[in-house]
């Protein structure tokens, strides 16, 4: 804002100062000096004013010259402030998010007040998610929703936030606080551990946990409308030894969890030739010089 308010207070100087005519007024001591001295002067001696407009007039030309640069350049400063200004102060939110690593199931029970049996009724899904906004404005997570699809198949498991979570002191996750809008604060983060729910009684069935690949997908509102502001994908793969582990804590009434890398986490780590590690991620390939 200073640069700006100092640009307009230099562009306004250099109009002024195109528009004010240049005028060249002598001295009174040259005009008294002029009028005693003319009864005295030669012919030779009218070269002299000629000379001096000459230089007068090459001076004004300059000069104004000069302003008309001054004034491009305060254009130009005037044209980089508010630039400035609006990416600073004027800029629309910008909320963007990205996932963690992993994604975690856990199987959700019921346990029967008089028979005290244990019944599987549902998963659930923790969901490390960072929110990030580039913008100087800040803005506010409305709400967020949970897609997954097994692939191949035309059934959508679609689940709303129900909590935010954390991992304790213990190791297992703990409730943080009921899933409530986020806001995010200009040229800041926000990371939370969001949990979604699958339960027979809400969704209507039971989500089928088997061996293959899923589709994941959230919808974030950044405001309260009917249409999502933002869609983002990924995918994760249930291995078999996941589906077994799954079904072993179904048997034992178990809610421990099963953590599934999402996108390429899902790499073990390896011991690789150059040869190996040069074909799995190839080298950048540098610009040719011209």
């Amino acid at each position: 804002m200073l640069l700006a308010i100092c640009t307009i207070s230099l562009l306004a100087t250099s109009i002024k100062s195109l528009a004010q005519p240049y005028t060249n007024t002598p001295a009174s001591g040259s005009i008294k000096q002029g009028s005693n001295a003319s009864n005295k002067q030669t012919p030779t001696s009218l070269s002299t004013p000629s000379q001096n407009i000459l230089t007068l007039n090459d001076t004004s030309a300059v000069k104004k010259e000069t302003d008309w640069f001054a004034t491009l350049v305060s254009l130009f400063s005037l044209g980089v402030s508010g630039v400035v200004a609006y990416k600073s102060l004027l800029k629309k939110q910008n909320i963007k998010l990205c996932f963690g690593k992993d994604i975690i199931l856990f199987p959700i029970f019921k346990i029967d007040a008089i028979t005290s049996c244990t019944t599987l009724t549902g998963v659930q899904f923790n969901l490390p998610i960072t929110f990030y906004n580039w913008s100087p404005q800040g803005g506010t997570i409305e709400r967020i929703r949970l897609v997954v699809v097994k692939d191949g198949h035309d059934n959508f498991y679609d689940m709303i936030w129900t909590a935010f979570v954390k991992i304790g002191i213990s190791g297992n996750f703990e409730n943080d606080s009921l899933a409530q809008p986020i806001p995010v604060k200009g040229l800041s983060s926000v990371s939370k551990v969001i949990q979604f729910d699958w339960m027979i009684e809400l969704g209507g069935r039971q989500f089928e946990v088997k061996s293959g690949k899923y589709k994941l997908r959230i919808y974030e509102w950044t405001n309260d409308s009917k249409c999502y502001s933002t869609e983002y994908e990924s995918f994760f793969t249930i291995e078999d030894e996941d589906f077994v582990k799954f079904n072993d804590h179904v048997t034992r009434n178990s809610t421990e969890s099963i953590w599934i890398p999402l996108n390429e986490n899902h790499k073990p780590n390896r011991w690789l030739s150059e040869a190996e590690i040069n074909d799995i991620y190839p080298p950048k390939k540098k610009p040719k010089k011209k």
